[in-house]
């Protein structure tokens, strides 16, 4: 066994347990479904989530090739997969059993959360590919982690519909562009 497979372990733990978070939200809005009110941004951003975590597991089979780990560079992985974790869990918020689940309010009460534990995992990698590699992975992506995060801040901070409403579709195509650049072989 490498130090890559015994400390993957870890790494893909925390992230299938972010997957389960997200995965948990749809499966009780679909239960609920006669109680809900829908908001299709955070639908949206549920889905992305999905995305953003697999696309962050495949990215992260790059590093089986590091020859050296040490602390830090396995800290920095296991911040920036917890911090996924987090984001996933806010994504859809535990469901109520009871009354209407209305997902535009629930989407505003915890946007601040949401995208500023993105931002938060945004900065993570940026210090990660740093401390794992000297540099960041590429210019290309150096570009997409800037506008994101900055788009993220923008979104914990922000209450306007619009902002919200067009930022979501705005993601999906940056994030599906983004990930055919970058993740496309292992």
């Amino acid at each position: 066994m490498s130090t890559f497979d015994f400390l993957s372990v870890l790494f893909s733990v925390i992230l299938g347990l972010a997957l389960t978070q997200v995965l948990q939200g749809f499966r009780a809005l679909m239960l609920a479904r006669s109680r809900v009110v829908v908001y299709w941004p955070s639908l949206i951003w549920a889905g992305l989530m999905i995305l953003i975590v697999a696309q962050a597991w495949w990215g992260m089979y790059s590093m089986r090739d590091f020859r050296s780990w040490n602390f830090a560079m396995y800290s920095m992985v296991v911040v920036q997969t917890t911090l996924m974790y987090l984001a996933a869990g806010v994504a859809l918020a535990d469901i109520p059993d009871e009354g209407v689940i209305d997902l535009r309010a629930m989407y505003f009460a915890h946007r601040g959360w949401f995208f500023g534990l993105m931002a938060l995992t945004v900065a993570t990698t940026w210090v990660k590919d740093f401390v794992t590699m000297g540099h960041l992975s590429s210019p290309a992506n150096a570009a997409f982690l800037a506008v994101y995060f900055v788009l993220s801040v923008i979104a914990a901070i922000s209450r306007s519909s619009w902002y919200h409403a067009a930022l979501a579709p705005f993601s999906v195509l940056a994030i599906f562009f983004n990930a055919a650049l970058l993740s496309a072989r292992l």
